[in-house]
């Protein structure tokens, strides 16, 4: 069950009502992500005292502990609500920071993605730009005729010197292959 404001502001002195305070809308929303964490940090601060002495006091009241102070222990009901209710502040901070930070990650995907696209553009540009001042090669593009080869006019039997060599390297390889 949750506690409530009211039922909470007269237990807690203006330093731990205000901290808790801070954990309502609107006033969280303003918040970021290190000022999320110092608050987080204080209100399990408070949290665990509270535990501590709830415990504390409830080992009084059983007798299992000496009492610390001269007046015997009768409860501990508004140490008990005191802790719960900066367990649920503590809760509300730390909601808030993972949706703080998960907007934070998603900002930051966007920009790497953003960032990766435009160096892929530009250098897509690039790259065009420099096959648009590509000087002229010997090599036949399109709407070209090809350059007649001389080595046919050297080598007429080109060929057949270039099947021998094959079938040669073939035969070589299985010879290999065979004393496997």
């Amino acid at each position: 069950m949750a506690i409530s404001r009211r039922d909470a502001k007269p237990l807690c002195t203006a330093a731990e009502f205000a901290l808790a305070n801070e954990s309502f809308p609107p006033i969280i929303a303003q918040l970021d992500a290190k000022m999320l964490r110092q608050r987080i940090t204080r209100a399990r601060k408070l949290r665990d005292k509270y535990a501590d002495l709830a415990s504390k006091q409830s080992r009084e009241i059983r007798g299992k502990a000496e009492p610390t102070r001269q007046r015997t222990p009768t409860g501990n009901a508004s140490t008990v609500m005191k802790r719960e209710f900066f367990a649920e502040t503590l809760e509300r901070f730390e909601t808030k920071l993972g949706i703080v930070e998960r907007r934070t990650a998603r900002e930051e995907a966007a920009a790497a993605k953003e960032k990766t696209q435009a160096a892929l553009k530009d250098a897509l540009a690039r790259k065009q730009g420099a096959a648009a001042r590509k000087p002229a090669t010997k090599k036949a593009g399109k709407g070209m005729k090809s350059a007649p080869s001389k080595k046919n006019e050297a080598f007429p039997n080109l060929r057949t010197m270039k099947g021998a060599a094959r079938a040669n390297n073939a035969r070589s390889q299985a010879k290999r292959d065979s004393k496997r």
